[in-house]
């Protein structure tokens, strides 16, 4: 089975052809146009220009995949929601045209459950073990969802599994206040990634301490619009103290004291997810802890979920994808959560 797939639901462009051998998911072709340089200027992702480059990209992409391919694909998978509406739009009427004008099903796709199931991309089904405890991450959502392949109370079937959310972020997603502490350290669109660098250089420093946010012992909820205001709260103090300067509108910060903050703020945010991930794998007596979405790139994140759910479930195994490409918003996730839409229905 192989279908063309299409994912323009925030700032990448990103087509693809994914093929299901009854055994192994298999990444085809997975081509995209990021947006990232285009929106750097403002600080985040712009949602006009985003549609309006999608609109620009799609079809240039489209030709690099040839018609000839899309011909001979099953059906075709697109994301319709959720993200941003106007580059959606793109998606969908592009995908809509295609399978009319081939006469090929077309398969609306949930994105967020094109990241919960891209573990499965370029591995065998009968290799994962059930249940599953998945915490999306990225700029728009932090999620956790049990899947499982058997019954579960209150879940829905998708494809071949079930389905369940858990809980979710109360304010800010994690990558959104990523960026918009990044932004407060004048560093560029996306934050995650310069902060990530950033942490690696640090040295202990007493002025530099965020709470954790954990909110409930017994729950898993997150709440992230504390951090970014911890962050707030201690440049102004240091500026109130004079140990900062403002020369002009911008805020001298040194950069060892950047590197303290990035490491502090990083450490604060990842110790919150994987604690609450691991709660509700233990809740919910999982076999495999995963991590999705964009944030799940940063590899102190991966490293903390490792050795504390060593320390906590050593039986559980902790996957992450292939290829950190599809941590990240792509076509191919998309596919793979349209092939079991196509096989539910």
């Amino acid at each position: 089975m192989k279908t063309l797939a299409i994912e323009t639901s925030c700032d990448d462009t990103s087509l693809g052809i994914v093929s299901f051998d009854w055994q192994t998911f298999s990444v085809d072709i997975l081509l995209a146009y990021s947006q990232i340089q285009d929106h750097q200027q403002y600080w985040g992702v712009v949602p006009e220009i985003a549609s309006r480059l999608h609109f620009d990209k799609i079809i240039e992409i489209l030709q690099q995949i040839g018609l000839d391919t899309v011909k001979n694909v099953d059906f075709i998978s697109v994301t319709v929601h959720p993200g941003l509406p106007g580059s959606l739009v793109v998606g969908k009427a592009v995908a809509s045209l295609l399978s009319s004008y081939f006469t090929k099903p077309l398969v609306q796709v949930n994105h967020i459950y094109g990241h919960v199931f891209s573990l499965l991309l370029e591995r065998k089904p009968s290799d994962i073990q059930f249940p599953l405890v998945v915490l999306t991450a990225s700029g728009w959502h932090n999620d956790i969802y049990v899947v499982t392949d058997s019954s579960i109370d209150d879940a829905h079937q998708f494809g071949w599994y079930r389905i369940k959310k858990v809980w979710y972020t109360l304010d800010d997603a994690v990558g959104e206040c990523f960026d918009k502490v990044a932004r407060m350290l004048w560093w560029p669109y996306p934050g995650w990634q310069r902060i990530a660098e950033k942490a690696l250089q640090w040295k202990p420093n007493d002025d530099v301490k965020f709470n954790r946010i954990f909110l409930s012992k017994d729950e898993f909820e997150f709440s992230f619009s504390w951090m970014k205001s911890q962050v707030s709260f201690l440049l102004k103090n240091l500026v109130a103290s004079w140990k900062l300067q403002v020369t002009g509108w911008k805020l001298e910060i040194p950069e060892e004291l950047i590197c303290d903050i990035a490491y502090e703020f990083q450490e604060a945010v990842v110790e919150v997810m994987v604690k609450k991930l691991v709660r509700a794998g233990i809740a919910f007596n999982a076999k495999t802890l995963w991590l999705a979405g964009g944030v799940s790139c940063n590899d102190r994140l991966r490293e903390y979920l490792q050795s504390y759910t060593k320390e906590k479930m050593p039986e559980a195994i902790c996957l992450r994808p292939t290829k950190k490409v599809y941590s990240t918003d792509n076509a191919a996730m998309i596919w793979l959560a349209g092939i079991l839409e196509f096989t539910n229905n």
